[in-house]
Formats: structure tokens, C-alpha cells, sequence
């Protein structure tokens, strides 16, 4: 970590008397009270994880999220290879809302590694009844699937360990169990989770500046996806603007009105994937691969002290709402070569959105 330096000059004025005391002899020092004294070392420093003017750390989120109407095309359920095209589809209006609460707090914050352990709790509410028509079989058990609504809950950990003043890794990794589940008849099951992890290596060259490589295991394309990972955090000269990126899976452009005002402007790919399990869906192993890109305004001001709000809005743009079944109950990879048929080929029209939340936040 680049220390600052302020250089100090003080200006003492003196005074002369009308005399001086010639008797006055200044006292010799006595070297030999330091030659008992031991070097400690040389004195390590590490990067540090954050630069100028980066938005805040969020400890606890609580948000709310509003999508608007889109058209779901839906395909009848069966098995479509990829580059497939789907005639025989259905057209319905679908829009959701729901509750967003994540927490991340640190277990260990020290100079040579920072540890972070989080959790989350979101949902989505769905309103899809154009699809209830019963002589439409299979969009008709989709329908009923998706009206129950999508939970997510998941555990995380974020692991930043400096390797000396500028190099550094950053550890991500996440279990999250998500679907239609009620918690009643339908309960999420652990056979059912799904992992995801990250692992960035990158450089701090000076206090406006962080960027890195990596390798992500992930969800958020809606199927499990092998990724490659680039940071680049900048702040300028002036302090007035900079960037946060992690692409592909967000980047922002951040304009610093004052300390209290911040807004930043990009995307975010949002997804994972969901069990449909309260049996309409005459499959055992269904899942809707679901994800989106959110192109958003983000205003982040500060309340009072650590609480800040936040306002979002822009536009959803569907990224995948396929649905598979998986064989054996057993996730696959199948990536941008991949030959596994499709249960269900499904698409969404863009949708605005919005969403407000307020955070405790480390500054």
C-alpha cells in the first residue's frame, strides 16, 4: 500500500532580550542511552482492497424490486436441441415483484487478509395467467409452476488475501438453493443446491486504481457456465468519475457528485437456476434457467451516518428463460457447444424496472 507523506514546515519566531546570559552552556546528549536499542525489521505493507472513492461497502441490503410487463414466448415441453427453431409457442404477459434482503459481514478484517461472510433472501412474485388456458397443456403446467413464485436463498464467502504492497487474490464462493418451494409441502433440498465460485488475481498500482484476471464458476447466465473474469476499478485524477467492472457480470460508470451523492450508470447480468417442483410439471427434475440483463440508473445517497438509500431503474433484457431437465437429477455443462436438448425454449421481451433499498454500509 503507497503511504502519503505530508511534509510540515513550522516557522518559530524568537525574540532577542536586551541580554543574554553568558553562564548558559548547552548539555552534551548521552549516545549510550541507545545502545540497547534493537531494530524490529523491515516493516510490511499490504495492498489494500479498496481505492478512492469506490460506492460503499454494503454490510445489510433490504430492497424491494418492481419489473413491468414483458411477453413470455413459451414452447410446449419436450426436447428441442439448441440451434432448434420453435414454431408451435404460446404468447403471455408475465411481470413479477419481490423482496431483496443480503448481508455481508466481516469475520476477519485485518491488514494481511480481509474474510467476509454473507447470505441472501430473495424473491419474485409472478403474474402469469394468460397461460392458464388448459387446452395449451404443457405452457399451462409452466404457468402453474412460475405463479407459485421463485424464492433464492444462498450463503457466501469473499476472501481478499494482499500477497504483498500491490498484488493481491480475491476468493468468491456461493451455495444457494433456489425454486417454487413453499416451505410447506414443497421444502428447498440441499440435493438441489447449486455452487458457484470465483477466483481473481489482481494488482493495486496506485490508490485510484485496482485490476485483475480471473476464472468464475457461475449461475448467472441461468445454466452453469465456466467463465473468464475482468476487473478494472479506476477513479480519476479529479475524483469526479470512475469505473466498476467485473465483466462480463456488471459494469458501471460512477459519477461522484458529492461524498453523500453517488450515481452510477451500466448493467448487471442478474440469474441462476430454479427448481420447479409442485408438480404440474409432469417432469422430475425441471428446472427454468433464468437470467437477465439489467441496463440501470443506480442513485446511492447517504441518510445518515453508516445508512444510505439507494434507487435504481432502467430496462430488463432477457438473457435465457430455457428450462431443462436434468438427467439423473445431475446439473451439466453445456456451454456454447453443447448438444443437450432443451426441456422448454422460452423467450421474454424487454420490461422496465425499478427498485429501492436501503443499506448499512461501510465507508
Amino acid at each position: 500500500m503507497k503511504l502519503k507523506y505530508l511534509s510540515f514546515m513550522f516557522l518559530i519566531p524568537f525574540w532577542g532580550v536586551s541580554q543574554v546570559d553568558s553562564t548558559y552552556e548547552e548539555e552534551e546528549e548521552d549516545y549510550s542511552m541507545y545502545e540497547n536499542v534493537e531494530a524490529v525489521g523491515d516493516i510490511v505493507t499490504w495492498a489494500s482492497p479498496k481505492i478512492f472513492d469506490l460506492s460503499p461497502n454494503k454490510f445489510i441490503t433490504v430492497g424491494y424490486d418492481l419489473a413491468g410487463t414483458s411477453t413470455l414466448t413459451t414452447s410446449r415441453i419436450g426436447s428441442f436441441a439448441p440451434d432448434e427453431e420453435i414454431t408451435d409457442t404460446r404468447e403471455s404477459k408475465l411481470n413479477y415483484h419481490g423482496l431483496r434482503i443480503n448481508a455481508n459481514i466481516p469475520v476477519v478484517s485485518l491488514s494481511s487478509i480481509v474474510w467476509q461472510m454473507g447470505a441472501g433472501y430473495n424473491t419474485a412474485y409472478m403474474n402469469n395467467e394468460d397461460l392458464m388456458d388448459t387446452s395449451f397443456v404443457s405452457q399451462s403446467q409452466f404457468a402453474n409452476e412460475l405463479n407459485e413464485g421463485l424464492t433464492s436463498i444462498n450463503l457466501n464467502t469473499t476472501v481478499f488475501k494482499p500477497l504483498d504492497e500491490k498484488n493481491f487474490l480475491i476468493f468468491q464462493g456461493l451455495v444457494e438453493v433456489n425454486g417454487n418451494y413453499d416451505f410447506g409441502s414443497s421444502s428447498p433440498s440441499l440435493s438441489n443446491a447449486k455452487y458457484s465460485a470465483a477466483l481473481v488475481y489482481g494488482r493495486r498500482p496506485h490508490d485510484r486504481l485496482q485490476w485483475g484476471v480471473g476464472l468464475s464458476r457461475t449461475y448467472r447466465a441461468g445454466e452453469l457456465n465456466y467463465i473468464p473474469l475482468i476487473m478494472y476499478n479506476f477513479t480519476s485524477k479529479s475524483r469526479k468519475w470512475g469505473t466498476e467492472i467485473l465483466f462480463p457480470a456488471r459494469a458501471a460508470y460512477r459519477r461522484k457528485i458529492n461524498p453523500r451523492n453517488i450515481l452510477l450508470a451500466g448493467y448487471e447480468l442478474e440469474g441462476s437456476s430454479y427448481r420447479l417442483q409442485q408438480g404440474n410439471v409432469p417432469l422430475d427434475n425441471f428446472e427454468f434457467r433464468r437470467s437477465e440483463i439489467r441496463l440501470r440508473l443506480d442513485y446511492q445517497r447517504q441518510l445518515v451516518g453508516f445508512v444510505w438509500v439507494g434507487i435504481q431503474g432502467g430496462m430488463i433484457l432477457n438473457y435465457s428463460a430455457n428450462a431443462d431437465d436434468l438427467p439423473n437429477n445431475k446439473d451439466f455443462y453445456r456451454g456454447f457447444f453443447g448438444d443437450q436438448p432443451f426441456a422448454m425454449k422460452n423467450t421474454l421481451s424487454p420490461a422496465p424496472y425499478f427498485q429501492v433499498s436501503v443499506s448499512l454500509v461501510s465507508l
